[in-house]
């Protein structure tokens, strides 16, 4: 059978997903951890050196013939190629999932320089970067936010994936993966986040067109064959 990665885009559903995975590979998976890269970067030098890093672990996980890898980490057109393995993923309303992102980080990992309300947040270069996580995970290049060109690679390379899940519809992905995989895979509950706060009409009107990219990334998705 052939070994699967879950790339694993932040606030989709994916730790829920990528643990119930992983228990039904419990003899031969593993994760990209967090926190690498060059410690002594700041901002998006850090985010590229820490993805970059990953990317040798997704590597080198790939190359012990690890049967099950979930993470965050980027799609890599070369490593699929050369590994053999199904690549599969979960998406999101992309405004739903920036707006659930800025919540976490709030919760998780509260920054005093980040703004401490949505409405300021949206103005931030922060928020321009997760605006466009779809492109940034799935452009396979190295700039943040992603450049032109950026949106017919995603698209092209999101067409080179087994599965394409929707977490409005977690059973569909689930039967999906038993599908691919030939094994049961549990609805599990991990990192189950409050009930967010309400935003006003026009704040989200705002989070839409700043989001703009990744929902015509998401919408082509949708339109796959392979998509749950």
């Amino acid at each position: 059978m052939r070994g699967i990665v879950y790339i694993h885009v932040p606030k989709c559903g994916g730790s829920s997903f990528g643990a119930a995975l992983r228990l039904r590979y419990a003899l031969s998976q593993a994760t990209v951890p967090l926190g690498l890269g060059d410690p002594t970067l700041t901002g998006t030098a850090r985010i590229l050196s820490d993805y970059a890093d990953r990317e040798v672990v997704l590597q080198c996980l790939l190359e012990r013939r690890v049967r099950c890898i979930a993470g965050h980490v980027r799609y890599s057109a070369a490593l699929h190629a050369l590994s053999g393995y199904h690549f599969v993923t979960l998406l999101r309303d992309p405004a739903e999932r920036f707006v659930s992102h800025y919540h976490y980080l709030q919760r998780r990992h509260p920054d005093p320089g980040r703004a401490a309300s949505l409405e300021a947040f949206v103005e931030t270069e922060e928020a321009r970067h997760l605006a466009t996580q779809y492109l940034f995970y799935f452009a396979g290049d190295s700039a943040c936010p992603p450049g032109p060109g950026a949106l017919t690679r995603a698209r092209r390379n999101l067409a080179r994936f087994a599965l394409i899940g929707d977490l409005a519809d977690p059973g569909g992905f689930a039967r999906g993966l038993r599908r691919l995989t030939g094994l049961p895979v549990p609805i599990l509950h991990r990192n189950r986040a409050p009930a967010r706060p309400e935003v006003a009409p026009a704040l989200w009107r705002k989070i839409c067109r700043l989001t703009e990219a990744d929902r015509a990334l998401y919408d082509a998705a949708r339109a796959l064959p392979q998509a749950a």
